[in-house]
């Protein structure tokens, strides 16, 4: 699990707006890494994100709004996209294309890579493209979040698929002490 400090250092030290904005999709919508490597440019519009029922491990689509932060990395990489192929993205283009391709994803490989890398030079040990899912679950109930909700986003069809996404603390622990 990363903290709200560590997310933000990762994003900060991304090696492109193409990552920034994956990653900044898994922070803010949950997503497991091949559901958003699944996205086409269609599927991000209107402020909101979603993720197909074609592409989900649930077989259910999700739809995400955006945060500010998560328009402003989109936004920036549509713009890096476009200068990359040579003209604006088109509804069945592919968010994160592999090389040579508009229509193809990027493997989950080449994206974990990319991540590892860059948490290895920030000193972060551990880190996968699911510790997102992770610090989401973790850092919305830390916040206050329902379970309902957290549920909710990151699409666990049971509480008791989600319990284990949570990392409890022993100052979560005295927290829930002290207030029995």
């Amino acid at each position: 699990m990363l903290t709200t400090e560590q997310l933000d250092e990762l994003l900060a030290a991304a090696p492109s707006p193409r990552y920034r904005a994956l990653w900044s999709l898994q922070r803010w919508s949950a997503a497991r890494i091949t559901e958003t490597l699944a996205l086409t440019w269609g599927d991000v519009a209107a402020g909101h994100v979603t993720y197909r029922k074609a592409t989900t491990k649930t077989k259910a689509t999700k739809q995400i709004r955006c945060t500010d932060r998560l328009q402003a990395a989109l936004d920036d990489y549509r713009q890096a996209w476009a200068e990359e192929h040579g003209h604006a993205p088109a509804a069945g283009e592919v968010l994160f294309p592999a090389s040579g391709s508009t229509h193809t994803p990027m493997s989950r490989q080449a994206a974990d890579k990319a991540l590892r890398s860059t948490a290895k030079r920030l000193g972060f040990e551990g880190v996968s493209t699911h510790s997102f899912r992770r610090s989401f679950a973790t850092g919305a109930l830390k916040r206050g979040a329902s379970l309902p909700a957290v549920q909710r986003v990151t699409g666990h069809q049971s509480l008791s698929g989600l319990t284990p996404y949570i990392e409890v603390d022993e100052v979560d622990v005295m927290a829930a002490l002290a207030g029995a």
